[in-house]
């Protein structure tokens, strides 16, 4: 049995926290959390896995943490550099518990030399102490555990890019770290730099902090860089940094170092399997900003269960972020490291495969949100008989919400890419999502790049859908004249192929354009001229919609009698078809007609029960639509008060939208507050 000499060593072996330390706030409050509670509940050490990819500052944050914690281990600290990640091999636990124990006041003669031994005395020396631990950079589960100490009075923090799920066993809690937020990027640059040269420049050192990713490692050696030249201009190395291609081989060459951005990226690429290495560089080239399994299926062509597992490695790795249930995304020079893995493994097919996809998924929210609609893809058609995909319509709309910024980042590549059939498609399945949502600038934005791929494709019958769509945006914006010229370009082109349905569309568009400039004749005639198409076609849902579109424009003229007949023919074709949705919105016209004929309270009843139906798809602008109903109700019977109500709920609800139906409100509101 070995000599101890000294059992009252108290060492202090932490590296000092690193200068310009940024942010962390939640990190921090997190091991401030977790050493509370592994104080309350604990019969053994606590163990902390602080996790994340290379250079994202784990050991920085760490040890920012336990230099304000000495009062809370008064047995001292310990620190190791278990370089699981470094170009060498990582070292062994028997180095690092001999470094331990003569930390602890073994001599050095007395370490024992096998692994059993230095345990069984490692724990003796730390049994009844308060002793934290580091352990940084650790690669595995077995060269953590011997070095984990049994008193319940020590803590154990550990760094690793991987997640060492192993340690779970132990009690293990993980801490995740993620780049810097923004912000926090921006002033750690400051920081380096100096505040006076930051100001002069901001917009470029905003523009610097996104192109290092927000990477502690990579923001210090760029401000390093800068800091040692003070002639340079922040645009020097900008210009240097925005060729996707080349930026991270610029960052590892302004470190100058081994350990560059690109080497820590490479260690963790070379330990994964070789179908995980695959969906690695696959999900790299996938333009979207986030992704779930299912689309990662569908680039990968692996089944959702095995690409599950492979993102599931990745997150271990630190090669992605998984930031929900099943929901996934890149950071930013992780991304680029991915699309450097040049290897023919399918990567010029990740866009139409994921165009592909979305376009599926799409097409089967929409058949839930809006299933009679008449659609150019023949996608629909082919999907129709399958079991609906989302429980609701105000579901599907959600997910439809959630998945834009997504959508639209694909059709964007798809274009650029003359992925041209995918695309037109891809823009037609977006319909149901701004009609209902009113996301004008993505709704404009993405019908442009629609027309266009519609155009190369010489497709006329899907041309002038997109254009009736995008006039549709127009429209609801209150702008008149684009929206008109849309809809007549999408009438002609309708006309010279012979597309009825396309042409009747446009029309009723025309006729609402006509009612806006308060030509009730013309919109008449034009409604009627879509009407006679729809009964022609024999589709009873278009000859309902218009019958509600005469009503409507003859109501705003003041001929009720004529009104009511189209609004009842409207009323009972969509009774008889089901459509809970159109009888909702025919229900408006109705209500006005009995609220001028003396009836308010059945006028409330009608608009209340369509605020129902319409209110559960979560239509922001349909639900106003009800409210403006209702107070032109109220305000006709004296109620002023309860009319300033429903507007201003219309008003709110129409806020974050914009667009004509809010101006109108406002000002409604406007000249009842002039009236008080």
């Amino acid at each position: 049995m070995p000599q101890v000499v000294s059992l009252t060593s108290h060492p202090r072996q932490l590296p000092p926290p690193p200068a310009h330390f940024r942010s962390r706030v939640d990190e921090l409050a997190d091991l401030d959390r977790l050493f509370v509670d592994s104080g309350r509940t604990a019969s053994r050490a606590a163990v902390t896995v602080v996790v994340g990819p290379g250079g994202v500052g784990k050991t920085a944050l760490v040890v920012t943490w336990a230099a304000g914690q000495g009062h809370r281990f008064p047995d001292g600290q310990l620190y190791a550099d278990l370089r699981g990640f470094s170009a060498g091999t990582a070292v062994a636990p028997e180095e690092i518990l001999g470094m331990f124990l003569r930390a602890l006041g073994v001599d050095a003669e007395n370490v024992p030399i096998e692994l059993a031994e230095q345990m069984g005395l490692y724990r003796t020396m730390t049994t009844g102490r308060r002793l934290l631990v580091v352990l940084d950079n650790a690669i595995s589960t077995a060269q953590v555990r011997p070095l984990i100490p049994p008193s319940a009075g020590c803590v154990v923090l550990v760094t690793s890019r991987l997640r060492l799920d192993g340690l779970l066993a132990d009690g293990a809690r993980f801490v995740e770290v993620s780049p810097l937020p923004r912000d926090d990027a921006v002033a750690l640059l400051a920081a380096v730099l100096g505040d006076d040269r930051a100001s002069d420049e901001p917009e470029a050192v905003v523009e610097l902090a996104r192109l290092c990713g927000s990477f502690p490692i990579t923001l210090r050696v760029v401000a390093a860089k800068l800091a040692a030249h003070p002639r340079w201009p922040v645009s020097r190395v900008l210009d240097q940094l925005r060729n996707e291609r080349s930026r991270l081989m610029t960052l590892s060459r302004l470190a100058g170092t081994e350990e560059s951005v690109i080497a820590t990226f490479d260690w963790s690429y070379r330990e994964l399997p070789a179908y995980v290495a695959a969906v690695y560089r696959l999900m790299a080239e996938l333009p979207a900003s986030e992704f779930g399994p299912g689309l990662a299926a569908a680039v990968a062509e692996l089944s959702e269960q095995d690409v599950t597992e492979a993102l599931q490695v990745l997150v271990d790795a630190s090669l992605l972020e998984e930031i929900d249930l099943d929901r996934y995304r890149f950071h930013d020079l992780v991304r680029l490291h991915g699309r450097a893995q040049r290897e023919d493994d399918g990567r010029f097919e990740v866009i139409p495969r994921a165009a592909t996809w979305y376009l599926r998924e799409l097409t089967r929210a929409n058949l839930v949100v809006i299933p009679m609609r008449w659609r150019v893809s023949p996608v629909a058609e082919q999907l129709r008989d399958l079991p609906a995909a989302f429980a609701s319509d105000e579901v599907a709309l959600a997910w439809l919400t959630a998945e834009l910024p997504n959508v639209l980042e694909v059709l964007e590549a798809a274009v650029a890419d003359h992925r041209d059939e995918l695309a037109w498609q891809l823009c037609e399945a977006l319909w149901e999502l701004m009609l209902y949502r009113k996301h004008y600038p993505e709704w404009v934005r993405s019908h442009e790049l629609g027309i266009a791929a519609a155009q190369r494709c010489r497709n006329r019958v899907a041309e002038s859908r997109l254009r009736y769509q995008l006039g549709r945006a127009y429209l609801d914006l209150g702008q008149l004249d684009p929206a008109e010229r849309e809809s007549r370009w999408a009438a002609d082109l309708a006309r010279g192929v012979q597309d009825q349905r396309n042409e009747s569309a446009a029309l009723e568009q025309l006729g609402v354009i006509a009612q806006g400039r308060g030509d009730v004749e013309l919109a008449v005639v034009v409604f009627t001229d879509s009407l006679r198409i729809e009964e022609e076609l024999g589709i009873d849902r278009g000859v309902a919609a218009r019958h509600r579109r005469i009503g409507e424009v003859l109501l705003q003229a003041g001929r009720d009698a004529g009104a009511a007949r189209h609004l009842e023919a409207a009323h009972a074709l969509f009774a008889e078809l089901g459509d809970e949705k159109g009888v909702a919105r025919v229900a408006l016209g109705l209500a006005r007609i009995a609220a001028r004929s003396g009836r308010p309270e059945v006028a409330v009843r009608r608009l209340e029960q369509a605020r129902g139906v319409l209110g559960r798809s979560r239509s922001a602008v349909y639900e106003a639509e009800v409210l403006i109903a209702l107070a032109e109700v109220a305000e006709g019977d004296d109620q002023a008060a309860r009319a300033r109500d429903y507007l201003g709920e219309a008003v709110e609800l129409l806020a974050d939208i914009g667009g004509a139906q809010l101006e109108r409100a406002q000002a409604r509101l406007s000249a009842l507050d002039a009236a008080d």
